[in-house]
Formats: structure tokens, C-alpha cells, sequence
């Protein structure tokens, strides 16, 4: 595995992922998640690509892309780690 570098500036963003069909990097499994809400909890930059860890309300983390991302900038940041704001 090729070195990468973490960054989390987004970390609880609101995000809908968009997967590109052909992309090579991605699987059934980002197809199964495409279109639903989920959450960023860390970006990876991998040989030049940055990519998020979404975390989805199943509690299944799914890695995509950060340009296959719809990001909602307005609604609060928070993962499912988080406690629920009462």
C-alpha cells in the first residue's frame, strides 16, 4: 500500500455520495450507498486522490471519491460517534 496522508477538516460533513460508473476504484458496495445520506469522518489522500470515509446510518463505512460527493455545508457537523444533541 502506497503511503497517504490523513486529513479531517470534514470530518461529520453531510455528504451524498455520487459514485462515476467505470471508475475503477469503486464496488458493489459504493453503488448499495449511492444516493443515500451518510457522513464524513476522515479524508485519506492516496497517490494524489483524496478520498472520504463516509459513515452511514447502517454504521457501514464506505470510502468514495471527495469529487463524487453532494457536501451540505449548512447542516451541523457530527458522525454517529457523536452524541445524539438533546
Amino acid at each position: 500500500m502506497g503511503e497517504h496522508r490523513h486529513r479531517t477538516p470534514l470530518r461529520g460533513m453531510k455528504v451524498i455520495p455520487h459514485p462515476r460508473e467505470g471508475e475503477a476504484g469503486y464496488g458493489p458496495r459504493n453503488f448499495e450507498y449511492a444516493g443515500r445520506e451518510g457522513r464524513i469522518h476522515e479524508t485519506v489522500e492516496i497517490a494524489g486522490r483524496t478520498l472520504a470515509k463516509v459513515g452511514f446510518s447502517d454504521y457501514k463505512i464506505v470510502y468514495y471519491y471527495l469529487e463524487d460527493l453532494s457536501m451540505d455545508e449548512s447542516a451541523e457537523r457530527r458522525t454517529f460517534h457523536d452524541p445524539t444533541p438533546t
